[in-house]
C-alpha cells in the first residue's frame, strides 16, 4: 500500500470513555488521508455530540445505556450481555467493511473483548492504544484483572503508548519492542468559553483537584497535606475537588471532618458539564495532581493552556512535559510532607502563569499514527516494517 493511498480504519471505543481525545484524534486522522468510523454508545442526553455523526456507529449499548428500568443490581450483567452483542455486530461489520485496520482504543470486558481480538486480527491489522500501561494505574489487582490488561496486548499487531515511561512500562513486562510506538496526546480544549470575570471572587488561593475521583489520584493525600498546614496557613486555602466518584468517598468526608478541614474542602462528587467546567476553573488560581501513578492524563492536557500553577506529582505525564518552576512545582509521589510545603509556597505567593496558546499538535499526531497503520497492514500482510522510527514526536 503507498504511503499516501486513503485508509478506512474502524476504530472502537464501546463505552465511548474519553469522547474529547476521540474527537481530536479524528481531526488529525482527517488531516492525513484517513477515514475514520467510530464504533461506540449513542451520546447519552446530558452529552454533547463530540466526535461528528457521520463517522459514527453508535450500536454499542443502544437499549441498554441509560435503561432506568432495569435494576442497580442487574446493571453490571446487563451491560456484559449488551457488550457481547456488540462485539458480535463488530465481528459482522469488520466481516462485511473489511477495514484497513481496526483500531481498539479501550478494553471494556476483557474476556470477550480478547476474542473478538483475536478474531479481527486474523481478518486485518489490529492497533491497541495503552492509555494506562500500569494496571489500573498501580491498584491491587486479581489474576483475571492481570489476563484483562496483558492478554490484548498480545492479540494486537501494534501498540500506542503516550509516553517514554509508558512505554518502558510495557517494555518492563515483555511486550517486544518493535510492537511499541510512543505517539503523545494532545491538547485538548473545551467547546464553551470561560465565564466572565466575577466582580467578587473567594480571596482565598483556590487549588483544584478536577476528573473522576479514583485511589491512584491522591486526595487521601491532598487531605492529609492540606491538615498538617499551621492553622494561619490553612485559613488561605480553599480546595475543589470536582468529579464523578469511582471509589468510596464516606472515609475521605470522615477525614475532612476529623482533621476540622470543612471550610477548606469543597467537594463536588459529580460529572460536570462543560459550562460548569469553565466556570470551576475559572475559579481556580492552580491544578493539583498528587497522583500515586499515571501515564498520560486528559485533565493535564485540557488544562495546561490555561495559565494557571500546577502541582504534580513526578511521574508520567507530568514528569516529562511539565518545566519545573515555570509551569509549577513537581513532587515526589506520596510525599505528604512535599505536597504541603508546595501548597504553602502557593498560599504565600501566589505564582502565576501567562496563558500559553495550545499548539495544534493532532495533524502531527495524525500522521504518526497512520505511519504506525502503514507498519500493522505491512506486518499483517507478512511484508517488511514501514520505517525503522519507533517512538514518533508530535
Amino acid at each position: 500500500m503507498s504511503e499516501s493511498a486513503k485508509l478506512d480504519v474502524m476504530l472502537v471505543d464501546p463505552s465511548l470513555f474519553t469522547p474529547p481525545y476521540d474527537a481530536a484524534l479524528t481531526q488529525g486522522l482527517v488531516a492525513n488521508g484517513i477515514a475514520p468510523m467510530w464504533m461506540t454508545r449513542p451520546t447519552r442526553r446530558a452529552d454533547r455530540q463530540e466526535l461528528p455523526l457521520p463517522l459514527t456507529d453508535p450500536f454499542f449499548y443502544r437499549r441498554t445505556d441509560e435503561a432506568s428500568w432495569i435494576p442497580d443490581k442487574l446493571k453490571p450483567v446487563a451491560k456484559g450481555i449488551a457488550h457481547f452483542a456488540g462485539l458480535v455486530k463488530l465481528l459482522a461489520k469488520v466481516r462485511r467493511h473489511k477495514p484497513d485496520v481496526v483500531h481498539f482504543q479501550w478494553i471494556v470486558v476483557p474476556p470477550l473483548d480478547v476474542i473478538a481480538m483475536a478474531l479481527i486480527r486474523r481478518w486485518c491489522p489490529l492497533v491497541l492504544t495503552v492509555h494506562d500501561t500500569v494496571p489500573y494505574n498501580g491498584q491491587k489487582m486479581s489474576w483475571l484483572q492481570r489476563f484483562g490488561h496483558d492478554t490484548p496486548m498480545k492479540c494486537a499487531h501494534q501498540l500506542i503508548v503516550h509516553t517514554r515511561s509508558g512505554r518502558q512500562a510495557l517494555l518492563d513486562r515483555g511486550v517486544p519492542e518493535h510492537k511499541i510506538t510512543v505517539i503523545p496526546h494532545g491538547p485538548l480544549q473545551l467547546s464553551v468559553p470561560a465565564p466572565p470575570a466575577r466582580a467578587t471572587r473567594d480571596p482565598r488561593w483556590t487549588v483544584l483537584l478536577f476528573g473522576e475521583i479514583k485511589p491512584y489520584k491522591g486526595l487521601d493525600l491532598l487531605i492529609e497535606a492540606v491538615g498538617s498546614l499551621p492553622v494561619e496557613v490553612r485559613h488561605e486555602l480553599r480546595v475543589i475537588v470536582a468529579g464523578r466518584p469511582r471509589m468510596d468517598m464516606a472515609p475521605l468526608v470522615e477525614r475532612i471532618a476529623e482533621l476540622g478541614l470543612q471550610e477548606q474542602f469543597d467537594i463536588r462528587p459529580r460529572r460536570l458539564s462543560e459550562e460548569e467546567m469553565a466556570a470551576v476553573f475559572a475559579e481556580a488560581d492552580s491544578f493539583v495532581f498528587p497522583y500515586r501513578q499515571i501515564d498520560a492524563s486528559g485533565v493535564y492536557f485540557l488544562v495546561k493552556g490555561l495559565g494557571k500553577w500546577l502541582i504534580a506529582s513526578r511521574v508520567g505525564i507530568f514528569a516529562e512535559d511539565m518545566h519545573e518552576g515555570v509551569d509549577g512545582a513537581l513532587i515526589a509521589s506520596e510525599d505528604i510532607a512535599e505536597l504541603a510545603r508546595e501548597l504553602q509556597d502557593g498560599i504565600t505567593r501566589r505564582p502565576q502563569r501567562a496563558p500559553v496558546p495550545v499548539a495544534d499538535s493532532w495533524t502531527a499526531i495524525g500522521r504518526s499514527t497512520r505511519q504506525l497503520y502503514l507498519q500493522a497492514i505491512a506486518e499483517h500482510r507478512g511484508g517488511q516494517r514501514v520505517g525503522d522510527e519507533r517512538s514518533a514526536d508530535a
